[in-house]
């Protein structure tokens, strides 16, 4: 039973950071189509899947945690690396699955302008069309493309390291408040609320710094003739960065447990 659950657990993992990571990817379907609401809207559907998946997860790890520390076990390391390590894989698997992402999006968003429906147009999906993406995204390559996809001049190297920060506190924000409930048994159930405090926190950081710049850059390259060169090399950059931000969470997670423990013990 408990194979099966770090099984589903495990590909649960993998699946909300494999979309969390294409999501950004769609901002430059709204640039190359020039249909931003469209754009959106199938953003939205990929959101609703990685919050769906986390609604899957939360449940089962929170109940794997707790039963460990009923039977008074000390802290379970290797699964939260494991965990984490996972994380990093769809992440990082998401990061090559850019071009055929934009592709097979700008193809949903064009057709769905066509025949006002969204769902239509998915019902309408053939996997020969699928295979034809795939196979043109392969051949193109840009995302492997270190010298002219990924060149850091002019870049702005205080806001990707900001995506990169933001994203490791994001990845251990429940991690570590399960982990604290092993430090603190007595407290595990005001451990595990605190997971709300940090994901707050990151998520202001998020939305007062790095996607308001995000936003700003993507109006410039629509109404203001800004290079859309620039824009999705920086937001390859900003993919890059919260990739690596998944893997460096690790370091993250024991500190930020010791944290939760100390709010929960003092501050509440």
């Amino acid at each position: 039973m408990v194979d099966s659950s770090l099984f589903v657990i495990g590909l649960l993992t993998i699946s909300i950071h494999f979309l969390s990571t294409l999501s950004l990817s769609v901002k430059m379907v709204g640039i190359e189509t020039k249909k931003m609401a469209a754009t959106y809207s199938v953003y939205n559907i990929i959101f609703l899947f990685t919050r769906f998946a986390n609604t899957l997860q939360a449940p089962l790890l929170s109940k794997t945690v707790e039963l460990e520390i009923i039977e008074q076990k000390s802290p379970n390391d290797f699964l939260f690396t494991f965990l984490i390590a996972l994380s990093f894989i769809g992440a990082f698997a998401g990061l090559f699955a850019i071009n055929f992402t934009i592709n097979s999006i700008s193809s949903v968003v064009q057709k769905a302008h066509h025949q006002n429906s969204i769902t239509r147009v998915f019902k309408e999906i053939k996997l020969e069309r699928i295979k034809s993406i795939f196979s043109s995204s392969l051949a193109s390559e840009k995302v492997l493309d270190l010298k002219k996809g990924y060149d850091l001049k002019g870049m702005p190297i205080s806001m990707i390291g900001a995506n990169l920060a933001i994203q490791a506190i994001l990845t251990v924000s429940v991690l570590s408040c399960l982990y604290a409930g092993y430090l603190n048994p007595s407290l595990r159930g005001t451990c595990i609320s605190l997971n709300g405090f940090i994901v707050g926190f990151a998520t202001v950081l998020s939305i007062l710094i790095t996607e308001p710049h995000i936003g700003i850059l993507a109006d410039k390259v629509a109404f203001e003739g800004m290079d859309k060169n620039y824009f999705k090399r920086y937001l390859k950059w900003v993919i890059v960065a919260r990739v690596a931000g998944t893997g460096l969470g690790i370091f993250l997670l024991i500190p930020t447990a010791h944290l939760v423990v100390f709010l929960a013990e003092n501050l509440f």
